[in-house]
């Protein structure tokens, strides 16, 4: 088994590889990959970057993974490999610059410079782009134009938990293809009692804020495993396969629309929070009251 990219090389993701290797031959200018972790999108990514980059993939109908364009680009390092994130600070981008950037106004003018150069290789310019909201502001507008302008060099890229994280001009123009949950099958059986908490809470507006105010109750990683069952009860809830008689997706199903879509932005928010040391007590306390207030304007609409 290679494991260039570990992230994706369980048997689980051979059938992601395999239209990810079709799609090469005609590429999409923009693809939105969403599910799985955040490592698997991102190594996705790269597979995808050196399956339209690969001198081999052309012959072989997909990237050999071991030749020096492939190492390149699973290590973010190759000259046609741009990848930007919308949850690195200004001040973290300059002080720390690393393969990935911040996504900001300057960084756009920079990429919308380089994108009139042609590749270096011989394939195409790969654009990764993460962590982005959906919020219109002056770099998503700019990279709306950019998306809007077709290009024979290049391709981008768009990771995202769930596309309704993603403005819905973005995902309609784009080619969206879903990795496989995390452990989609099993159930954190150990956080049932937790879920349930939050169910309630958001039906009823009592018990979590207790609950989760007690001393040494929730640690961080406990508040990632929660937030998690969230995602994979909206997952479920968006798919139409959600549970009526498990309380936390009949909560969530209670959501409609927008407020779906507002939900699943402020689990990545939680996330990240989490990511940055933020309490995480106060964290899901925030987290259950928009919820909450959330349902509550849904129910009155």
């Amino acid at each position: 088994m290679n494991t260039l990219l570990p992230a994706i090389a369980d048997a689980a993701f051979d059938r992601l590889k395999s239209v990810l290797d079709n799609l090469g031959a005609t590429p999409p200018q923009v693809l939105l990959l969403e599910g799985g972790s955040e490592a698997q999108r991102l190594d996705a990514a790269r597979y995808w970057a050196a399956r339209i980059n690969c001198p081999q993939a052309e012959a072989s109908g997909a990237p050999c993974l071991t030749c020096p364009v492939c190492m390149q680009i699973a290590a973010g390092e190759h000259l046609d490999l741009a990848a930007y994130d919308g949850r690195i600070s200004n001040r973290e981008d300059e002080e720390n610059p690393g393969p990935v950037r911040a996504f900001n106004m300057e960084r756009v003018r920079e990429l919308k410079v380089r994108l009139r150069d042609a590749p270096h290789g011989q394939g195409r310019r790969v654009v990764i782009l993460m962590g982005l909201s959906l919020t219109r502001d002056e770099a998503s507008n700019a990279l709306l134009k950019a998306l809007e302008e077709p290009s024979s060099t290049t391709v981008f890229v768009l990771l995202a938990p769930q596309r309704e994280q993603l403005l819905p001009t973005l995902v309609s123009r784009s080619f969206c293809l879903t990795l496989p949950w995390p452990d989609s099958r099993a159930d954190d059986e150990d956080m049932r009692p937790w879920e349930d908490a939050l169910a309630q809470f958001l039906v009823q507006g009592q018990g979590f804020f207790d609950r989760v105010a007690a001393k040494g109750a929730i640690d961080a990683a406990g508040a990632t495993r929660l937030l998690l069952c969230c995602q994979k009860a909206m997952s479920r809830t968006l798919s139409d396969r959600h549970d009526p008689a498990r309380p936390l997706d009949a909560a969530l199903a209670g959501l409609r629309g927008k407020a779906r879509a507002v939900a699943c932005q402020w689990f990545a928010e939680a996330q990240d929070a989490l990511n940055y040391g933020v309490t995480p007590a106060r964290i899901l306390e925030a987290l259950a009251a928009r919820l909450f207030a959330l349902r509550r304007m849904a129910g009155q609409s």
